[in-house]
């Protein structure tokens, strides 16, 4: 009984955190992350995966808080929050530039110099790591919120069903977005082979985030409701 009286929520839920997850901020820092830190595809998708549920809990929260407590966010927080998330993108770029400086030269030198990358892969992954679930835990889904209210007068079932829904919708376009991304880099590597992409690649991902972030501040500003 409750599935035919939440259907339409479910279907306007199912279209809000695709539509929100299509977004580039969640999923094409993955994919320039991915080829940057040389992860697999495997590896990127984890990523993303614990990112995503992070993000999919975080709104969830502020969507209990939202119904329960009759708690508003108001235009301050939103914009923390949304800068907050366009900082992390920022710094994420800013330190692929630095790794671009200080190992340009040993990128892509021989077996010598190995060894040592492998000793600090460990850091540099816990950096684009943390970057990732920042990026992601500081940008809620605000646009659901109003899903979750919607479906309030049908108590927890409901709001449990939606959040069910939010996690599906938001995690398989994510996933959607970066595997095609993923199959589109290979393609191109496979067909053009660009040395100065190959060996400046970090630069590029790092001048690509840092624009991103700057997308996000000035999307913020001139569309402050529409984010």
């Amino acid at each position: 009984m409750i599935f035919f009286e939440l259907w339409p929520s479910v279907i306007a839920g199912l279209t809000v955190s695709v539509l929100h997850a299509a977004i580039p901020t969640h999923w094409l820092p993955f994919v320039l992350a991915g080829r940057s830190q040389s992860w697999s595809y495997k590896k990127t998708i984890s990523i993303l995966l614990i990112a995503g549920l992070g993000h999919v809990l975080t709104t969830t929260l502020i969507g209990a808080a939202v119904v329960w407590f009759g708690v508003t966010l108001s235009g301050n927080f939103e914009s923390i929050l949304i800068y907050l998330s366009a900082f992390s993108v920022l710094c994420f770029g800013l330190y692929n530039i630095i790794q671009y400086k200080r190992g340009y030269q040993h990128s892509h030198c021989d077996h010598a110099h190995h060894h040592n990358h492998d000793h600090t892969r460990f850091a540099k992954d816990g950096w684009a790591i943390l970057s990732l679930l920042s990026l992601l835990t500081f940008s809620p889904c605000e646009a659901f919120l109003p899903v979750y209210v919607s479906a309030w007068p049908l108590g927890w079932s409901g709001f449990l069903v939606l959040s069910v829904t939010l996690a599906v919708g938001t995690l398989s376009a994510m996933i959607l977005f970066t595997t095609l991304m993923h199959i589109s880099f290979k393609k191109f590597n496979d067909q053009f082979k660009f040395q100065w992409l190959e060996n400046h690649e970090k630069l590029v991902t790092g001048l690509v985030l840092i624009l991103l972030a700057l997308v996000i501040c000035l999307t913020h500003v001139l569309f402050p409701h529409q984010h």
